[in-house]
């Protein structure tokens, strides 16, 4: 999302990119510490010192010569691989390259196109990780967040909408089994947690609407 003087700007923006992920990035700090432990309860634990070493490094990246919206995430891209080899950091590097695939040459982005662009990025990553559906992974997230943008027009509504569905698809799939990954094989005791992606994607959600 482009933020821009502490509010939502008309469209998506280069300039609006390289603050939305200085947003992230200042917010890493305060959830660390909670998305390792989401992690710690059936995986590595080490999400969210992932998540906070490549939130720095893609708000280190050098937008200034990214002549247009697919250029900057194509950047966003190559600095978000360069910080992490991990496979929660392979998806999200594929998803930068998928949004720069899909903004190529566009100076700006309408609101209206960021359910699609997010739709886009969802099969993108089912593609590559082989999630599917149901699987209570980010790939759940990104849809209900995709399904959620459809008719947001304007900066409110895509901040309100965004939000609402990010927080709906955690309360949704907290009471499933998880069935991808490492927390397959302890599926019962999946139950009742949020998966480390859907909580991830959640907060780099808030943190990029909040005013």
């Amino acid at each position: 999302m482009s933020v821009l003087a502490g509010r939502l700007t008309m469209a998506i923006t280069v300039a609006g990119i390289e603050v939305a992920v200085r947003r992230v990035a200042a917010r890493m700090p305060s959830i660390e510490a909670e998305l390792n432990a989401a992690d710690a309860k059936l995986g590595d634990g080490d999400t969210g010192g992932m998540l906070a070493r490549m939130a720095a490094a893609l708000a280190d990246a050098d937008l200034s010569t990214a002549g247009d919206v697919g250029a900057a995430f194509m950047a966003l891209a190559r600095a978000g691989a360069a910080s992490t080899g991990s496979s929660l950091g392979t998806l999200i590097v594929a998803s930068m390259m998928t949004l720069g695939r899909e903004t190529r040459d566009a100076e700006q982005v309408e609101w209206s196109e960021l359910g699609t662009l997010v739709a886009a990025v969802q099969a993108a990553i089912m593609q590559r990780g082989k999630a599917q559906l149901g699987d209570k992974t980010v790939v759940d997230g990104l849809d209900y967040l995709a399904q959620g943008l459809e008719g947001a027009n304007d900066a409110d509504s895509v901040r309100a909408w965004a939000t609402a569905a990010v927080d709906q698809a955690l309360a949704d799939f907290r009471e499933r089994r998880s069935k991808m990954g490492r927390a397959r094989t302890f599926a019962d005791r999946s139950v009742g947690l949020d998966d480390p992606g859907m909580l991830a994607l959640k907060e780099v959600v808030h943190a990029i609407a909040a005013v």
